[in-house]
């Protein structure tokens, strides 16, 4: 809803109501504390209409008989009203909590999964590290052995680089 119009109509309330006040007590001052307050007075003193001044929230200012009974109604009736729509919340956000908790367990489900997955991949990861140092273990000693005899590897890497060409 459009926040300005709710703040233009609220301001508009407030200021009936303050009218229909003033004229309660003006009336009162004139006429003393048990004069007859008519609509009619009402409606002339404040400028405003009839369906105005029988609105539920005007009316009880000014009509004792009204304020009695029909305000009893009135009341009961917006707190039914109130309730049905705090229940019809209450069930949206139940409805909103249980997707929210389905979505979590989703999300738990998956994080587990992508853990077991990463455990996987560091066993897989610590296994190809070892293999790595008994190759690279390996592959010094013949270095060493090699070194030894008076072979470096450049003589090897020409003699392979030959035997590629001559193929060729």
């Amino acid at each position: 809803m459009n926040n300005g119009l709710l703040i233009y109509q609220e301001n508009k309330r407030k200021e009936s109501i303050e009218k229909v006040r003033w004229s309660v007590e003006t009336i009162k001052d004139l006429e003393g504390n048990h004069a007859i307050i008519k609509p009619e007075k009402i409606m002339e003193m404040t400028g405003l209409s009839k369906t105005a001044i029988y609105k539920p929230h005007l009316r009880e200012i000014w009509d004792e008989k009204y304020q009695n009974n029909d305000s009893q109604k009135f009341s009961t009736l917006k707190l039914e009203l109130q309730i049905q729509k705090l229940e019809k919340e209450l069930s949206q956000l139940n409805s909103n909590l249980n997707k929210a908790e389905l979505q979590i367990t989703k999300l738990k489900q998956n994080l587990e999964l992508e853990q077991s997955r990463s455990k996987v991949f560091i066993n897989e990861y610590e296994q190809q590290k070892k293999e790595n140092e008994k190759l690279l273990y390996h592959n010094l000693i013949i270095l060493r052995a090699l070194h030894i005899r008076g072979i470096t590897i450049d003589e090897l890497k020409e003699e392979n680089d030959y035997k590629e060409l001559s193929t060729i």
